[in-house]
């Protein structure tokens, strides 16, 4: 109410003033006026949310002790929390795999896993982690789409989410397979992608960023969006 009351005196003083002023300092007391109106709908927008309770969290606090596969399905419920209480707007995960292998009987270091040949033990370890990771994936998605929102949508339609790998193999950094899914930014899903060579992974970054409004020119070492991903 005080920072309301200031712009209140600060607006009356500046039309008294644009009275007697150039072109020039119209213009740019124009540009002042637009920052003060600014002001205005975020002081506006927040006082929408002054006194509304946040929504309880639909989950209980987790065990201490969880197996690797147990703490990952833990973190998605708390993740899918902490959105649907709106206790955050941007989540990064990143999973505890050596935990999460031995949680499955692999006895093999994660490090090992992408160093394989494909008749080795190795291959078999890394497709059995592939399957969980991608059932536990799946187990997200599910619970992001069964959060509905006051309009009917879901949680889901309101979410980017990204999932990948900072590796492809042994230590190769190209054909990193990344999945994109939710509504959060109008894109165009669905579909299994190759991209020319040498296409930068940060296409993708600045594409999910231009989805979701925020406006940049470049992000990282993009060289332009992914046109196959937008609607």
């Amino acid at each position: 109410a005080r920072q309301q009351s200031v712009l209140d005196i600060v607006l009356r003083d500046a039309r008294a003033a644009k009275q007697s002023l150039s072109r020039t300092d119209v213009d740019k007391l124009d540009e002042y006026f637009e920052s003060i109106r600014t002001i205005e709908r975020r002081l506006a927008k927040q006082s929408e949310w002054i006194g509304v309770p946040r929504p309880e969290a639909p989950s209980r606090k987790p065990e201490e002790g969880l197996n690797g596969r147990d703490e990952i399905m833990a973190m998605y419920d708390l993740i899918v929390a902490a959105l649907q209480t709106d206790s955050t707007r941007v989540v990064t995960y990143r999973q505890p795999v050596n935990s999460l292998l031995s949680s499955i009987g692999v006895k093999l270091p994660g490090h090992d896993l992408s160093h394989y040949a494909p008749t080795t033990d190795r291959m078999e370890a890394a497709r059995l982690r592939d399957k969980t990771q991608s059932e536990l994936l799946a187990g997200l998605i599910d619970r992001l789409k069964a959060a509905k929102e006051p309009d009917g949508s879901s949680l889901f339609d309101h979410t980017v989410l990204v999932y990948g790998s900072n590796i492809r193999v042994h230590h190769q950094l190209n054909n990193c397979p990344t999945i994109v899914a939710g509504g959060g930014a109008g894109l165009t899903l669905g579909q299994n992608l190759v991209l020319s060579k040498g296409t930068p992974l940060c296409n993708v970054w600045l594409t999910l960023l231009r989805g979701a409004g925020i406006e940049l020119e470049t992000f990282g070492d993009s060289s332009g969006v992914v046109k196959e991903l937008q609607a």
